[in-house]
């Protein structure tokens, strides 16, 4: 005969839940001190940016929803599953690339998801599948998202102009800057909406846990809560255009305009809320628990579990500190190519603009004049790219700040005599300005900075250097089929010589 274990009362603190939390203090306490400086990293964007401030309570949050489920954890012994072990060493390897190349997101997101992961090898199948939400609720404290706020203005730009004229009143866009009868507006980063975003998408998976027992309702209003934040900030920017419209600029034109915005959204997410609520489900019952009587690993057999998984751990902040490139002082010299037949260079730039890039190791911007008009050439280099010295960037910009007199009024991908280019036309205080740009490694064009960045990573591992450039071009001209003309055969002409100039300046790098 056998008896069934007899349940556990549930106390404040039940002594069965010691092996549980036991081991996961451990993980956490050594996760945190093998990826302090990703940690720190992630605390300072939370510091600095409203967007993922929210990463602060992230795991207080789950804490408080383990916590409530304890019921469930009484009696139970972590059962290590190192079936999972292969894919905590990829997390890792992940962790690793992003350190190297200086992915802050890839190195943020694989950060968090080796504790998400090592949380589960350590605990093993069974537990981790019921703490599955309150662990993997720990992803949101990477500051992820960003790479979205272009797409995102270009759509709220595109509904609001739309809207707006669907609402007689007449409306002229250049990109994201659109001009009404009695005000100019911008679509800036802070009207992407990226920040109801992410904080409706966290907080709606949050309310579907507490809410829902069932998996497709779970899933159906976490979609929800991503997707209506989307176009409820369409109709955030209508609305504030609207106001200001119609009432002479007197109404959101300010800094009202986002708190109008905030209003607005906590409408539409309370609104979710009730409807949401119509559907809630009955919560289980946590009081009594039976422990788990399943079969349990050996004392040997566990902690040779636990060092194997400790090791994997802290492999990847050995092995980055190993390949980490060691931070040194570059001095390069750049000089401008050589003017080719019928052009003259000078030192002078041909405006006051200059691209907002950082962290070059050399730069240099000149003049090139011919009889069919002028052409600006500047150009930063990067060598030995380290943080703060980096070409991909997300500081380097065409155009950085909302401050600045200078914005995008229109881009496109064109070919040209070096390869595809970025073309952009630009506002500003000088007229407008054409710009034709793109990143040069060695001898080869890019445009797309995801394909840029994997190749400086590849030549990072490698061992190859990491020189480059971003070259940019420009005429000022009103017309852009003539100033295109004359972009394209200063190209054509100086396409030699501008590799000759650069090559020259990454052999003196490597020194």
């Amino acid at each position: 005969m056998s008896t069934m274990p007899r349940p556990v009362a549930l106390g404040v603190f039940p002594a069965g839940m010691l092996p549980v939390v036991g081991t996961i203090l451990g993980v956490l306490l050594i996760w945190a001190a093998a990826y302090l400086p990703s940690i720190l990293d992630m605390a300072a964007i939370w510091s600095r940016s409203d967007t993922f401030a929210h990463g602060y309570v992230v795991l207080p949050i789950s804490i408080y929803l383990i916590w409530i489920r304890r019921a469930g954890l009484v009696g139970r012994r972590p059962q290590p599953a190192l079936l999972v072990l292969p894919l905590l060493l990829l997390v890792v390897v992940a962790w690793v690339l992003g350190k190297l190349t200086s992915i802050a997101a890839l190195e943020h997101l694989s950060a968090v998801a080796v504790l998400v992961v090592g949380l589960w090898c350590a605990l093993g199948h069974r537990l981790f599948r019921d703490l599955a939400f309150p662990l993997c609720f720990l992803m949101f404290m990477a500051p992820v998202g960003e790479f979205l706020v272009p797409v995102l203005m270009h759509y709220t730009a595109e509904f609001a102009v739309a809207a707006v004229r669907m609402s007689g009143v007449p409306v002229y866009q250049e990109g994201l800057q659109f001009v009404l009868p009695n005000g100019r507006w911008s679509v800036v980063e802070a009207c992407s909406g990226i920040r109801y975003l992410i904080a409706s998408f966290m907080v709606g998976t949050l309310y579907a846990y507490l809410n829902y027992q069932s998996l497709s309702k779970r899933l159906w209003f976490a979609l929800v809560a991503l997707l209506i934040p989307i176009v409820a900030n369409w109709l955030r920017a209508y609305m504030i255009v609207m106001l200001g419209y119609l009432s002479d600029n007197r109404l959101a034109a300010g800094v009202d305009h986002l708190i109008y915005g905030w209003v607005f959204f906590g409408v539409v997410i309370l609104a979710m809320f009730w409807l949401g609520n119509r559907w809630r489900e009955a919560e289980p019952d946590y009081g009594l628990v039976v422990p788990d009587a399943g079969v349990r690993f050996g004392g040997g057999r566990m902690t040779i579990s636990f060092v194997v998984l400790i090791s994997a751990l802290v492999m990847g902040p050995a092995l980055g500190a190993w390949l980490k490139p060691v931070e040194r002082s570059v001095d390069v010299s750049l000089g401008h190519p050589e003017a080719a037949a019928n052009w003259q260079a000078s030192d002078e730039p041909l405006v006051a603009f200059r691209p907002a890039f950082a962290g070059f190791r050399a730069q240099s911007n000149g003049r090139y004049m011919s009889t069919g008009g002028d052409v600006g050439l500047y150009v930063a280099f990067y060598a030995e790219q380290v943080a703060g010295h980096e070409m991909l960037s997300s500081d380097n910009q065409i155009v950085q700040g909302e401050k600045s007199p200078w914005y995008v009024v229109a881009t496109a991908i064109e070919d040209s005599p070096v390869g595809k280019v970025r073309y952009e036309r630009l506002n500003g205080p000088e007229g407008p300005l054409h710009v034709w740009r793109w990143y040069q490694i060695a001898d080869e064009v890019l445009i797309g900075r995801i394909q840029a960045k994997l190749q400086l990573s590849w030549a990072r591992l490698a061992r190859d250097g990491d020189a480059s450039a971003h070259v940019v071009l420009m005429v000022k001209d009103d017309t852009a089929e003539h100033a295109r003309e004359r972009a394209m055969a200063f190209m054509k002409d100086h396409r030699l010589a501008l590799n000759a100039v650069l090559a020259a300046a990454a052999t003196e790098a490597a020194r």
